[in-house]
């Protein structure tokens, strides 16, 4: 049986990490702990390096410091079955349609629930008369959609979303913004970054902001 220690321990990690692109620091000595159950919001202006926080946390960008997701690396096997990430411009097949995404997502995880927890999402996104459509005839806001169902459908102890709220319609929003409560009261760990001002308190999220390259409380 776990311990007490266990159950709350932090599913993600991050000390000292920067990031240095193009000879410029776009990071510098990052430290963030999330544990189960945390809604973390990330803010700060545009170029603040939000996205590229992001992408260093689940391995996409080389970075110095390190990073531990359930413990382990971020390029790891045990890393990656920990962790789902929705970039803020969704990576589709456009040869497959929605209910095949589902599928071919559940199956890569080897999640077999993830395809009806993701057709649940579709739903709920007003795309559940879509599923055998390709992504491809889609608006920019039908892509996010489907991008954040798949993301969502795998109910990874660790979700990462960069502006996941980019292009919604106001249903879609408020869709999401209950989803991610909902999820975080579960115990899952949700980080994920934002401009709209409503957010912080809409969500009920602990908000950092990058300032200078750092995370900071944004009080």
């Amino acid at each position: 049986m776990p311990t007490a220690t266990t159950a709350t321990a932090p599913v993600l990690v991050a000390t000292g990490v920067g990031v240095r692109l193009g000879g410029t620091h776009i990071l510098e000595a990052v430290d963030l702990s999330v544990a189960p159950g945390d809604l973390v919001l990330l803010v700060g202006p545009n170029g603040a390096g939000k996205s590229t926080l992001l992408r260093a946390l689940v391995g996409l960008l080389p970075s110095s410091g390190d990073v531990r997701i359930a413990g382990s690396l971020p390029a790891t096997d045990a890393a990656r079955a920990a962790f789902a990430y929705a970039p803020d411009e969704p990576a589709l097949y456009e040869d497959l349609t929605l209910a095949e995404h589902a599928r071919f997502t559940a199956a890569l995880y080897q999640r077999p629930e993830a395809e009806a927890t993701a057709l649940a999402w579709l739903d709920a996104f007003d795309l559940g008369d879509k599923l055998a459509e390709v992504p491809g005839s889609h608006s920019r806001g039908m892509r996010q959609k489907l991008g954040l169902a798949l993301a969502l459908g795998l109910g990874m102890p660790l979700t990462l979303l960069d502006e996941p709220f980019n292009g919604l319609d106001a249903d879609a929003q408020a869709t999401l913004r209950a989803g991610l409560v909902e999820r975080a009261a579960a115990g899952g760990a949700i980080v994920l970054t934002g401009h709209q001002q409503e957010l912080p308190a809409a969500l009920g999220a602990r908000v950092l902001a990058l300032r200078g390259g750092r995370v900071v409380d944004a009080a």
